[in-house]
């Protein structure tokens, strides 16, 4: 990785071809795409604004052209340029004038909010969409094997789940560029701070602000009724995501800290992805660590 991330910082030239590359690679083997958008923050974070937007124009001008050769359309290149490598240049410029993990990640989630708020602007009615949406899925399943589930049952988890699909598939475009700010910041810690990018992100806290917001949002979302409390409920899953994060940090910091091998360390990080479960818990810790401190409290640093 650290070849990756020297390569990228030896001109805006080597950058735009990684962006470029691994963007059109992503539509074989999507994970890819954090790794393109991981070089627009590592060029942004470290020279500044002026050559991250040179390498936004190089990359999407590339993809363009690329794309338009292999599929017949340059969409790609301007889909990949609003919802991937747009935010994460805003998002890292954030970093790189505050300094702060915390405000970069609160600007993360105000843009994701704006994506929710646009959503609902933009469609009639969010939760139908995605109703629609998934039962033609579903109805393609069912054609190649039998569901466990019955047709009542099925409805009725549709008519629920697609109320919050809107804030759950922004949310999921956020953990991309949130993987992806974490890995340039790493890349520019491995080449010009050994160790800082641990240090920035086992410290790092929320203020109670942002536990306020979250709980007013939840109190909203619980007084208010119909189209107004679905809205605020999607909202509300973007702050979620900022507490999902602190609790993972503080896990980390813990195992980290009390003696816990890398092993340890490294299967935690394989059960946060691989076992919802532990999104509750996490969150909790998050949110409770806003006026607990936990780290404080339970580890030495």
């Amino acid at each position: 990785m650290k070849a990756i991330a020297t390569f990228i910082m030896q001109g805006g030239r080597q950058a735009t071809i990684v962006v470029a590359t691994m963007a059109i690679l992503s539509l074989l083997m999507p994970p890819l795409l954090i790794v393109s958008v991981a070089a627009v923050c590592l060029v942004t974070l470290r020279n500044g604004s002026v050559e991250g937007l040179k390498v936004l124009v190089g990359s999407t001008v590339a993809t363009a052209l690329i794309s338009l050769m292999l599929l017949g359309t340059s969409l790609v290149s301007f889909t990949y340029l609003f919802i991937m490598w747009l935010p994460a240049f805003l998002v890292s410029m954030v970093l790189r004038e505050t300094g702060q993990l915390n405000k970069a990640l609160e600007f993360l989630v105000v843009l994701g909010m704006l994506a929710v708020v646009g959503i609902y602007l933009t469609l009639d009615n969010p939760a139908q969409f995605w109703a629609v949406g998934i039962q033609d899925v579903l109805k393609n399943l069912a054609e190649q094997q039998e569901l466990v589930v019955t047709q009542t049952e099925l409805e009725e988890g549709l008519a629920f789940w697609s109320q919050y699909m809107t804030g759950v598939v922004v949310a999921g475009s956020l953990v991309s560029l949130l993987m992806s700010l974490m890995l340039g910041r790493w890349w520019q810690g491995l080449l010009f701070n050994e160790g800082g990018f641990d240090k920035e992100f086992s410290h790092f806290r929320l203020l109670p602000r942002d536990g306020i917001v979250f709980v007013v949002f939840m109190a909203l979302g619980m007084l208010l009724e119909g189209s107004f409390a679905e809205l605020v409920w999607n909202l509300d899953i973007q702050v979620l995501l900022l507490f999902f994060i602190v609790g993972i940090s503080v896990v980390h910091v813990v195992i980290k800290n009390r003696g816990g091998s890398r092993y340890l360390l490294g299967g935690f990080y394989v059960a946060v992805f691989f076992v919802p479960h532990l999104i509750f818990p996490l969150v909790l810790i998050g949110l409770s660590d806003v006026w607990m401190d936990w780290r404080y409290r339970f580890v030495k640093t």
